[in-house]
């Protein structure tokens, strides 16, 4: 089983997610690399991953990686599990992702630019209409003080979505869903 997992903004690849992901999955080749700022190096380093693969991978995605896991979904028609995640980051990232950022696991500098508002714009109008919602395992919790996902269940109503209480959006109960989805992946 290959797994890829896409970390948020401001996260890095081999954060504590990518390390129960590899606890919860010993036997599969996790993938979690250290996404770029900008959109397209970040479709490069996903489209590597995916192309050295041995089957079709299972996409897992946080936040920001959350929306690249559902793009790549709809892109490839793979299952996706989707943490708390930013699916109009072109607007949530408007008024606080710009400018220069330090990532919180390694201290990796980069510079995430208003230019890339619009690449991510186009990427959800792309995946929004290839999706397959079937695809789609949302885990939300209900008091991400970051995203607001109110919508999430009306309008993905052919997807798996579940609500968990007190994660916040950094989902803390990331391994408590691991254990449940182990049997199902």
């Amino acid at each position: 089983m290959d797994i890829i997992y896409l970390h948020g903004f401001n996260s890095d690849g081999e954060g504590w997610k990518a390390t129960a992901l590899r606890k919860h999955f010993p036997t599969a080749n996790v993938h979690a690399p250290d996404l770029p700022a900008h959109p397209l190096r970040v479709q490069e380093v996903i489209e590597s991953c995916i192309a050295n693969c041995n089957e079709p991978p299972l996409l897992v995605g946080t936040s920001l990686g959350g929306f690249y896991a559902y793009y790549y979904s709809a892109l490839h028609q793979l299952k996706a599990l989707l943490f708390n995640p930013s699916l109009k980051p072109h607007i949530t990232l408007d008024d606080r992702g710009i400018g220069v950022f330090k990532t919180w696991t390694q201290g990796r500098a980069y510079h995430f630019k208003r230019d890339y508002l619009t690449i991510l714009e186009k990427m959800k109008s792309e995946a929004d209409h290839q999706q397959n919602q079937k695809l789609l395992y949302f885990f939300l919790a209900n008091d991400d003080e970051v995203l607001d996902h109110q919508q999430i269940p009306e309008q993905f109503t052919q997807s798996h979505v579940q609500w968990f209480p007190g994660a916040g959006h950094r989902f803390s109960k990331f391994e408590k869903v691991l254990k449940l989805m182990k049997k199902d992946f």
